[in-house]
């Protein structure tokens, strides 16, 4: 198939930041588009509302540009080739490029799936060495096929139908994996807060978190079952962790080789509790299993002989648990709770470590079945979208009949 620079097709231009100190330029009616915008909306062809807005003063004073409506927007810094259809006037920042038709002879939706499978080439041709960014001329330059019209429409026409099936089809797997999540938030909350046996005689603590709890259970604040623990290193440690290495909810470690941290250290201890204490990131709590040391807004809290470690860890995961650490938060850039002031005054439930165990025992294989099923889930989710994009892929390249 005949193919031509992109620049024939589309006029191509990036945007600009309105100055962030001018109040008259934000919190306008135009969309304003970022990198960020496009890397959240997953697979979505069209983009309707962008995270910020800006006005009319800031488009003519900041060197900014409309796009028209059914214009393409595409990121030019890594993740290079995140895309989306925008659906009216609007406008971008310096990380994007906006892609407007520049003749009649196309289907904006057609251009939409052959960059969608373009993100590798596309990544390949960024320079830089901060962080990727792909220019103007080589986008200009960028070879792109452009079939009749009518042929484009019948590849749109195919697209639409074949993939609306698949997409219905990971929708449902995702709402399955919500559910599954769900789940398990309820079973943790519970078992860490009313047991195992559900008749056993229970009592009202007049504690609104814990609310009735088993009998023969008591309370005790935070702070008379752990240590906080601030010793400080200088020295290199092996394991690093900061708040992007935690997953929440989970008590896994991702991203370790992604980042570099210099500077002290607070030590952790293998069975030391790690938990944040900032508010967009609360629910991200780690249970070590080796020594290391934490970075930033995370707290080192060693459990005494009065607590199974990986029952306070359940305890502190329970969305009951995050939603009262939640309730304390202050600050307005970064709200974060405070140690000193509420956390280690939270009443938490006291019972024999025996009964602690057989409550994490019971976690860890319910919650165990719960992974298993999400895990099979999520790679049927990926097979489906190796099939999406093989699909597109087949279509635009020609090999299938239509």
């Amino acid at each position: 198939m005949k193919q031509i620079a992109v620049k024939y097709l589309f006029d191509i231009f990036s945007g600009s930041t309105p100055e962030s100190g001018q109040p008259l330029f934000w919190d306008g009616e135009f969309n304003w588009f970022t990198p960020d915008d496009l890397g959240k909306i997953g697979y979505k062809i069209y983009v309707t509302d962008s995270n910020r807005k800006v006005t009319d003063q800031g488009i003519t004073n900041s060197n900014l540009r409309f796009v028209k409506p059914n214009s393409i927007i595409i990121t030019k810094r890594a993740p290079i080739g995140n895309l989306a259809i925008v659906t009216e006037q609007s406008s971008c920042n310096q990380g994007c490029f906006f892609l407007e038709q520049k003749i009649t002879e196309i289907n904006i939706k057609y251009y939409y799936y052959f960059f969608a499978i373009q993100k590798n080439r596309l990544n390949s041709l960024g320079r830089g060495s901060t962080f990727l960014e792909l220019n103007a001329d080589e986008m200009k330059g960028y070879k792109a096929p452009h079939p009749k019209l009518s042929l484009q429409n019948k590849i749109v026409e195919y697209l639409d139908s074949e993939i609306a099936k698949i997409e219905a089809l990971i929708e449902k797997k995702n709402k399955l994996i919500a559910l599954l999540e769900e789940k398990k938030k309820a079973v943790i909350n519970q078992a860490v807060t009313k047991g195992l046996d559900l008749n056993v005689p229970m009592k009202d603590t007049g504690i609104e978190w814990l609310g009735k709890i088993p009998q023969h259970w008591e309370v005790v604040k935070l702070k008379y079952l752990v240590n906080k623990i601030d010793e400080q290193n200088q020295a290199d440690v092996q394991l690093k962790i900061a708040v992007e290495n935690v997953l929440g909810f989970s008590g896994k470690l991702i991203n370790l080789e992604s980042f570099d941290y210099e500077g002290i250290t607070s030590n952790f201890k293998n069975n030391d509790i790690i938990f944040n204490k900032l508010r967009p990131y609360l629910g991200k709590v780690y249970l070590a299993r080796e020594e290391g040391g934490v970075y930033g807004e995370l707290l080192v809290l060693r459990p005494n002989e009065k607590l199974v470690p990986k029952f306070l860890f359940y305890l502190m995961i329970s969305t009951n648990f995050i939603d009262l650490v939640n309730s304390s938060t202050t600050g307005t850039k970064m709200p974060r709770a405070s140690w000193e002031d509420f956390i280690r005054y939270i009443h938490i439930p006291v019972i024999s470590l025996d009964e602690q165990q057989s409550i994490v025992d019971f976690l860890d294989k319910a919650l165990g079945k719960n992974e298993e099923l999400s895990v099979k889930l999520q790679y049927s989710i990926n097979i489906l979208k190796e099939k999406r994009t093989a699909m597109i892929s087949a279509a635009i390249n020609g090999e299938i009949e239509l």
